[in-house]
């Protein structure tokens, strides 16, 4: 059994049908936990996907998608340390944004990062594009 931690993009593809992804990602997500594998995503995803969200869908709607899953997708906190050790590994060119992701999929022990994101930090923990 493995753990996958979720990038924002996956979890939007997930509720905005408009993005092209959503039967690719529900199916990398079904096949995930058929197979017993854990998902999880951090905190701060969830205020990116309203944000985003929120620009085309209504609040009614967004909550509703984010709390279908939180019940199969477990939510990783970011605290001052998780903040600390992002901002150690920051280079010039580094995202901080994806740094926090990258340090909460490290600290929940993901042995994989599935995002779109082409320029996400690559570092220890393998990276899976859905597209």
């Amino acid at each position: 059994m493995a753990k996958y931690f979720l990038d924002a993009n996956i979890i939007l593809d997930l509720i905005d049908s408009d993005r092209g992804n959503i039967e690719i990602t529900r199916e990398f997500i079904k096949d995930a936990i058929l197979k017993g594998n854990e998902l999880c995503t951090s905190c701060d995803i969830f205020t990116t996907v309203y944000y985003v969200a929120s620009k085309k869908l209504s609040s009614k709607d967004i909550i509703a998608e984010l709390e279908k899953l939180l019940t199969f997708i477990d939510v990783i906190a970011i605290d001052i340390d998780t903040i600390k050790e992002a901002m150690g590994l920051m280079g010039d060119k580094d995202d901080f944004e994806d740094m926090l992701q990258y340090v909460c999929a490290l600290r929940s022990h993901s042995s994989l990062i599935v995002t779109n994101d082409k320029n996400f930090y690559r570092g220890e923990i393998e990276l899976h594009a859905l597209k």
